[in-house]
């Protein structure tokens, strides 16, 4: 173990372990409420095109909802191009099949070990050249282990979704669970039947409202798979 701390803390690996340490830091924070532990980037799920590694639709990529097809034969927005490859790129990796954070934590946590391990095995040196060199097959490996692990989460997660039917859940109360929420962001806990669910939510008018307060689901919005809420009081 405390080699492995070592390893962690020395200078050709403490980037990815930086970086490691930020996601769990996240996960902490959510565990709190704090943050979205299930948000994503608006859009993923309107990029098509890419599927597992089929590869890419050569008429192009669709974007998110709402925006117009982007040709990448150089005509059009370059921007607009960036960030619909980026979603490709996301896709690719499984961020449609599972949440984003889970998809970087995993990446994150594949990146950190792989980064350990080749620097351990293949450069007892401690050559900072080699080990820049190696960061580009670790990246890879990363990604594809990623991908590999991710993918077959698809139908546990379609599952889960279908069964969080907002049309049960339009009309139901619950209480705020973030520490506050408003007309941005925030978090609600919803009881049902079954289960307790933790649901993104807005707030209808433009105040705010502090944690534990009870609130009333009056909408959803399908874009960003959120909830529209006002206090019952």
């Amino acid at each position: 173990m405390l080699e492995l701390l070592q390893e962690s803390i020395s200078p050709l690996n403490l980037p990815f372990t930086i970086l490691l340490g930020a996601v769990a830091l996240y996960w902490v924070i959510g565990l709190f409420g704090l943050v979205d532990l299930e948000g994503g980037i608006d859009g993923i799920d309107g990029v098509d095109g890419v599927d597992g590694v089929d590869g890419v639709d050569p008429d192009g990529i669709d974007g998110a909802e709402g925006s117009d097809n982007h040709n990448l034969t150089g005509n059009g927005d370059h921007s607009s191009v960036g960030a619909t490859f980026f979603h490709g790129i996301l896709r690719l990796v499984g961020a449609s099949d599972a949440p984003l954070i889970f998809v970087i934590s995993v990446f994150s946590v594949f990146l950190w070990a792989l980064n350990i391990a080749g620097n351990h095995y293949f450069n007892p040196a401690q050559s900072s050249s080699f080990a820049t060199i190696m960061v580009i097959p670790v990246v890879i490996l990363a990604f594809v282990i990623t991908r590999l692990l991710i993918r077959p989460l698809r139908p546990l997660m379609d599952m889960l979704r279908t069964s969080e039917k907002p049309a049960q859940i339009i009309g139901s109360s619950g209480r705020v669970r973030s520490t506050t929420l408003d007309r941005e962001f925030g978090q609600i806990e919803v009881e049902t039947d079954e289960k307790s669910l933790i649901l993104k939510a807005v707030l209808s008018s433009d105040d705010s409202i502090p944690k534990g307060t009870e609130v009333l689901v009056v909408s959803y919005t399908p874009e960003t798979e959120t909830y529209t809420v006002r206090p019952l009081n």
